[in-house]
């Protein structure tokens, strides 16, 4: 998909949403079972108040309308780093469908399946599987957490890359993976380029358009519940709070409650499900570029609330990213970032280094993912844990 096609938003959207439709209504597609969806929680939550942005008003002639959207996401991504957004294109049919094949490829699929496509963690790669419990939480309980990454390159050459019970799956994977990144990812890019006071498709063309998805990654993704023994001894924490590696990061929102991000007042508040929405957060690449003034969201996930906590909790998520090679330094073209931003690397520069790439920092923070050093000895007051990663200190919630 040419970036060409994507500045004509309007025929992107209709073609990528026709195939979105082609895969509910193909009765050749393979049968697997479907994702059942779980009921709401009934508890009272402290939720996050949080913006809810529709992406079709980009679209809006009226000049107001367009200046409403734009100081919402300012806000949202001052404040927060976290906002919804509606107006996708994904119906509920083709999102559930892909729930059930996140379902499917999670627990569908043998371990022994499964072992020829681990992710090479060390290596600093999600691609393939992150296989559950590989990782010891607190008390050595082994992490409950299992999911399917996949990147341009794992649409090459299927049969090598893939479970062969995956294979029939990869189309409507690629049809999926092809709309979140081309069209959902490339209009909020659109909109954080203005918020920036950038032209529009600024950020966009620090992204990848080349392959499948760019330097994208789709994950599919699945909690599993623990017994009261390991929630104990991990004090019911599944995810301690962190920040992602990349641009930014997408979930599309579904009803298991589990999600809380850290509020500028340092509290930990409920993500809520919003239907048909997708939940958008700032990752550390975007933090980096805007020099601070949109800063990466610290989020974590915890057991889900006692009516939901029997329930494996599956996820879809996507992960933008910029090019490999992009060196991290401040948008300096942004009005915004000139007035208020800082380069997070200034150090490091000023002892004769140069801020890390994209794939630098991404390959480092997967390197170290399942390692960090959570030492509750070592916390600060405000939960944190700070560890050195290429020259910038990055901080762990405990």
């Amino acid at each position: 998909m040419s970036p060409t096609a994507i500045h004509e938003p309007v025929d992107v959207r209709e073609t990528t949403i026709q195939s979105l439709k082609a895969q509910v209504q193909d009765e050749g597609r393979l049968a697997i079972p479907p994702w059942v969806k779980p009921p709401l929680t009934k508890e009272e939550l402290p939720w996050a108040e949080l913006e809810e942005i529709d992406l079709q008003l980009l679209d809006s002639t009226d000049p107001a309308v367009r200046e409403r959207l734009i100081a919402a996401a300012k806000k949202a991504l001052t404040v927060d780093g976290f906002l919804f957004v509606t107006g996708t294109g994904v119906s509920n049919e083709s999102l559930e469908r892909n729930l059930a094949i996140a379902q499917y490829a999670i627990n569908g699929i043998s371990y022994e399946d499964k072992l020829p496509f681990a992710a090479k963690l060390e290596e600093g790669s999600y691609a393939g599987y992150k296989l559950r419990g590989i990782w010891k939480r607190d008390g050595g309980v082994p992490d409950n957490i299992e999911h399917y990454n996949l990147e341009s390159s794992s649409f090459e050459n299927p049969s090598q890359n893939h479970p062969e019970k995956l294979l029939p799956l990869i189309p409507e994977i690629r049809s999926f993976a092809e709309h979140t990144y081309f069209y959902v990812v490339y209009r909020i890019l659109k909109l954080v380029s203005l918020a920036l006071e950038l032209p529009e498709d600024y950020l966009w063309e620090l992204h990848d358009h080349n392959g499948t998805l760019g330097h994208a990654c789709q994950r599919f993704m699945g909690y599993f519940p623990r017994n009261q023994q390991d929630e104990k001894a991990t004090e019911g924490i599944w995810s301690k709070g962190h920040t992602d590696y990349n641009s930014i990061s997408l979930l599309y929102s579904q009803p298991i409650s589990a999600l809380q991000i850290l509020t500028p007042q340092n509290e930990w508040r409920w993500v809520k499900h919003v239907e048909g929405a997708v939940v958008v957060n700032t990752a550390d690449a975007l933090e980096f570029l805007t020099g601070g003034v949109f800063k990466a969201t610290r989020h974590r996930v915890i057991r889900p609330p006692s009516d939901q906590a029997d329930i494996i909790r599956y996820i879809l998520i996507h992960f933008a990213r910029v090019k490999r090679d992009l060196e991290l330094n401040p948008i300096w073209e942004s009005p915004l970032v000139k007035e208020k931003g800082k380069n997070a690397f200034q150090d490091r520069i000023e002892n004769g280094g140069k801020a890390p790439t994209q794939d630098e920092w991404l390959r480092e923070r997967i390197r170290r993912t399942g390692h960090e050093l959570y030492d509750n000895n070592k916390k600060t007051a405000q939960g944190r844990v700070e560890e050195e990663v290429l020259g910038r200190k990055v901080e762990y919630y405990v």
